[in-house]
């Protein structure tokens, strides 16, 4: 690897340990707390607000305002211009309420910390030009406890995966893609009902999983959905997989969708990385005129929520129960609400997943300008969903006595990808334990 190369993934490493950072930060704030993450080199006559800059204030319980000054308190080499205004916008930055034009802002649940800090980092990168987190320095204020925030310098450093790893089945290969994508996140990642790891990009969302029958990667991504005339569509996809090589676009059933594989014999995180930002770079590059020339809409389509009414009442009673906790209720109550059946747990654990990518699609499409959803509305129910997500899981992880012991659907099957007999592998896996 070149020396340029080298400095170029230290530096990406870098912003993703500060992201990585910033979200765990956003996502412990309490009402009233405010974080003011600036440039330490941008003042005038030593003044600091008027540097590059970029704040969070926390309230109403679970909301965090992330937001960029207006330009009239900023330096004139720093105020934002029309195109960084449309950038910003297009990465999900508000510019006005009701016609009226306002300081760039980002109103959010909490639980979307990981989403805010991404858009700061793309923010001081992409508009401001900061070549390294170093160059950031940051204030805290709220409660008289209120932590600091030191936006060089991380309490433990990123987790770190072998350059070059044979796997030993499909388990071991799913923990190394989880371990690799925790940068990307800041966080392990999560896995939908599928078993898949969700990436959202501003435009879209990718899956990234891990195939049954033979050590490889996948990430796949709907870009357009709702395609009329395949003929035209097939056409279209022959001129532009000559122009992207190293992401493949194919037409499944009506949806245009694009997929990159990476192998996982032996498994190499730096390669799945860049196959990550191989499909983040194609969805900068798709637009509403791109779904137009197929015919289709953009994205993948959103389900509407399903109607109270046809989830289980004891569901539901878990879902406010949850929301008006200012605490993780405890396993018993939980149990409480799912009969103290692991079926009916995992059960309510699928229907609380898909209300909850339901309804941050919602948030997304109206960030874009659907007007016929609303933003806050959606973020409030994407939270209350995504908390019984996570008290579901809890309930999963403990696996007290009190559960029926039934085996997980969703649980992943080992299945190795050496062609050792089953005995030997049981008895290595015996030695081991």
């Amino acid at each position: 690897m070149s020396d340029s190369l080298e400095f170029d993934f230290d530096v990406d490493a870098a912003w993703m340990q500060f992201q990585r950072k910033l979200g765990d930060y956003v996502s412990a704030m309490r009402d009233g707390d405010a974080l003011v993450i600036e440039s330490r080199y941008d003042t005038t006559d030593g003044v600091p607000d008027t540097a590059a800059c970029v704040q969070f204030y926390a309230w109403d319980l679970d909301m965090v305002r992330c937001e960029i000054p207006a330009n009239e308190h900023l330096h004139s080499s720093r105020a934002i211009t029309d195109e960084q205004r449309e950038a910003l916008s297009q990465i999900g930055f508000r510019m006005s309420v009701d016609s009226e034009p306002t300081a760039p802002h980002v109103d959010r649940n909490r639980s979307w910390s990981d989403d805010l800090a991404k858009k700061t980092v793309a923010v001081f990168r992409d508009i401001w030009g900061l070549p390294h987190p170093s160059f950031l320095g940051s204030r805290a204020t709220g409660r008289y406890d209120v932590p600091s925030f030191d936006a060089t310098t991380a309490e433990s450093g990123p987790t770190i995966v072998p350059q070059c790893v044979q796997p030993k089945g499909k388990e071991h290969l799913q923990q190394l893609v989880d371990r690799a994508l925790e940068p990307w996140f800041g966080f392990p990642p999560d896995h939908d009902p599928d078993g898949d790891i969700p990436l959202r990009f501003v435009g879209g969302t990718a899956y990234v999983s891990v195939k049954p029958t033979e050590p490889v990667v996948e990430i796949n991504s709907t870009l357009v959905h709702a395609v009329s005339g395949r003929t035209r569509a097939a056409e279209l996809l022959v001129d532009l997989n000559l122009q992207l090589p190293d992401v493949m676009l194919h037409l499944v059933q009506d949806c245009i969708v694009a997929q990159v594989r990476v192998s996982g014999s032996p498994f190499v995180a730096d390669h799945l990385l860049w196959a990550v930002r191989m499909l983040s770079h194609v969805w900068e590059q798709v637009d509403e005129k791109f779904a137009e020339d197929f015919g289709g809409a953009l994205g993948e389509p959103t389900p509407p929520p399903i109607d109270a009414e046809d989830f289980p009442e004891k569901l539901l009673e878990l879902v406010e129960l949850v929301a008006r906790s200012e605490e993780s209720l405890d396993i018993d109550t939980v149990l409480g609400c799912c009969s103290s059946d692991r079926d009916v747990v995992v059960s309510y654990l699928r229907i609380s997943a898909e209300q909850e990518a339901s309804w941050r699609g919602m948030a997304v499409a109206a960030d874009l300008g659907d007007e016929h959803c609303d933003v806050d509305e959606a973020d409030r129910e994407a939270g209350k969903w995504g908390r019984a997500v996570a008290a579901l899981r809890e309930v999963l992880r403990s696996t007290p006595e009190q559960v029926t012991p039934v085996v997980d659907p969703s649980a992943i099957q080992l299945q190795l990808f050496e062609t050792d007999e089953v005995a030997e592998i049981s008895d290595e896996r015996s030695d081991d334990q």
